[in-house]
């Protein structure tokens, strides 16, 4: 903390002055264009009465982490959850602010990820502060529009356009990994499963991640929707958690259908290759069970003893060729006689 100055102005709340960690900050003022403001800017920001902030926190960095516990703006629990070690998903409410965790994917400079990272937020109805400890999609596409000229009139509206984008994101990956199926399920019946079970594998393990994300977060929202609210709850904290709830849910329903498809095609892929290699050791079974009795021949007349047959017949190794070949086709008739049903 001793990187951290502080100063309290008359008849305010206590605010801290340098901040760290701080990726961006916004304030939105009805009327006007979003202003992104500096790091210096934002003590000033805090104490006046005009429009609401958004203040983005990397959480990996501990004086801006230390600087959230600073802020006697927030509760006490939800300075907490900006300094937990665990992130699972919920909305709270202590007193005029909501807080809670949510998901979203990670940001990645190569294109879309398919790992999910947790978004920790305090709302308030002049403030709103955020952190991640890792880039997240949704959250980076809302900054890009904000930069563009996005305004968010209302504090609340930024959670809901997060987990809106975020739904967007979901949505596209159903779109894709359905087109992924559909050409797996065409090779799987051309009889080309060896090469789609990696993808299949693929597409399986990022519909039970995400299923799981959606099904937790639809969960949470149908859980604060169910929650008694306050006549004196301030409009501007409002989040549409019945609606997100239910589009979190037709999601799921999508992903829940893909996972069950990518399981089906797993399965009928691993009975196909069962089947290619039971007719491979059925044949290998057929060939080694017909080498037995030219084996057992050559074996015996392969013996060094005395009176051994041929031994000085013209034409022995013929005679022993000859005993071999029979002794085999013996064998093979004995086997289709008993029913072994087996076919070179």
């Amino acid at each position: 903390m001793d990187n951290i100055r502080h100063e309290r102005l008359p008849g305010t709340n206590f605010v801290p002055v340098a901040i760290s960690g701080l990726v961006w900050a916004y304030r939105f003022r009805e009327g006007y264009a979003p202003e992104a403001l500096e790091a210096g800017d934002v003590p000033g920001a805090l104490l006046a009465e005009d429009g609401w902030l958004w203040l983005h926190f990397s959480l990996t960095d501990r004086l801006g982490r230390d600087w959230i516990s600073s802020l006697e703006q927030l509760p006490e629990e939800v300075r907490a959850l900006f300094l937990a070690s665990d992130e699972p998903l919920g909305l709270q409410a202590s007193g005029d602010v909501i807080y809670g965790v949510i998901a979203d994917f990670h940001s990645e400079l190569a294109g879309e990820s398919d790992h999910i990272g947790r978004l920790r937020f305090g709302l308030s109805e002049r403030l709103v502060i955020s952190g991640r400890r890792h880039p997240l999609r949704s959250v980076e596409e809302i900054h890009r529009a904000i930069q563009g000229g996005l305004n968010l009139p209302v504090a609340g509206q930024l959670i809901e356009t997060i987990i809106d984008r975020f739904c967007d994101s979901v949505a596209r990956r159903v779109a894709a990994m359905t087109d992924e199926l559909d050409a797996a399920e065409d090779r799987v019946v051309v009889d080309m499963a060896t090469t789609e079970r990696s993808r299949l594998i693929n597409v399986r393990r990022v519909t039970v991640r995400v299923h799981r994300q959606l099904s937790s977060l639809s969960s949470v929202l149908r859980n604060w929707h169910a929650r008694p609210r306050d006549e004196k709850d301030k409009p501007a904290m409002h989040i549409s958690s019945k609606r997100l709830a239910d589009r979190l849910e037709s999601l799921d329903h999508d992903m829940h259908t893909l996972q069950e498809r990518a399981k089906l095609l797993l399965d009928e892929v691993a009975a196909r290759q069962a089947d290619e290699t039971n007719r491979s050791l059925r044949a290998l079974s057929i060939i080694t069970a017909l080498l037995l009795p030219g084996s057992m021949v050559a074996g015996i007349f392969g013996m060094n003893t005395k009176d051994l047959p041929f031994t000085d017949t013209e034409g022995g190794f013929w005679f022993a060729m000859i005993i071999g070949v029979v002794a085999t086709t013996v064998f093979y008739w004995v086997l289709k006689r008993v029913g072994a049903g087996l076919r070179l």
